[in-house]
């Protein structure tokens, strides 16, 4: 059985090695991490671990897994500063979500992202609603860039002298061709009252409709899966 002394020893020496590997490396911080960081966290924790727990596991091979991994990562990282093409094997690339205000939906297939977690990348973001976008990029640690249409950029309404208007939260009717009863019930709506609004579209199955999102302020928005 370990004493405390020697888990305290293999501790404080881990958790030095690990201060220093980050150091040298200079990777961004968890919230930042890219899906290899965070391979690369996991399999160097785990090196730690093996310290704490393994008996048999000795400080100094732990050590040598370390600086070890550490050269590798090193190795990658300069492989793909050298090498364009060798970063979307080891990493990933941006990817465009939404291009001049259309939704791709062959891009959301491609990077697992369904349409609820569009709107919550979008909602961190400031952006309560999808007509507000003119591009959206999926970036490599999941989180999304958004450039606004020129009409939603944020102004000081204070400044311009214009007066002051409610604001609302907006509703999703339709995601992915499927309706969503509560956001219809919230505004007092029924699924008649959508399947007219989408008629004066020329749309007339709710399954063509990848997007359909209702805000007091300016009504209905749609967007269909062919657009």
């Amino acid at each position: 059985m370990l004493s405390f002394t020697s888990i305290a020893v293999e501790l404080t020496v881990g958790l030095f090695a690990l201060i220093l590997l980050t150091k040298i490396m200079g990777r961004a911080s968890m919230s930042e991490a890219t899906p290899f960081d965070f391979i690369s966290m996991i399999v160097v924790g785990d090196f730690v671990s093996d310290a704490i727990y393994d008996p048999k596991a000795k400080v100094i091979k732990v050590l040598f897994a370390i600086a070890f991994w550490g050269l590798l990562i090193f190795l990658v990282g300069f492989i793909t500063l050298k090498f364009n093409r060798s970063r979307a094997f080891f990493g990933s690339k941006p990817s465009l979500i939404i291009k001049n205000g259309i939704i791709d939906r062959d891009e959301m297939k491609r990077t697992k992202i369904d349409m609820n977690h569009l709107q919550m990348l979008l909602r961190s973001k400031q952006v309560f609603s999808v007509r507000e976008v003119e591009f959206a990029v999926l970036e490599p640690n999941g989180k999304i860039s958004v450039i606004k249409k020129p009409k939603f950029e944020t102004v000081n309404r204070s400044d311009l002298k214009l007066p002051y208007n409610s604001v609302s939260l907006p509703f999703t009717l339709i995601s992915d061709g499927k309706i969503v009863k509560e956001s219809l019930e919230s505004i007092g709506k029924t699924k008649d009252w959508l399947s007219r609004e989408l008629s004066t579209r020329g749309i007339h199955k709710f399954q063509e409709v990848m997007l359909a999102e209702w805000r007091e302020e300016d009504g209905l928005f749609v967007q269909t899966i062919k657009a």
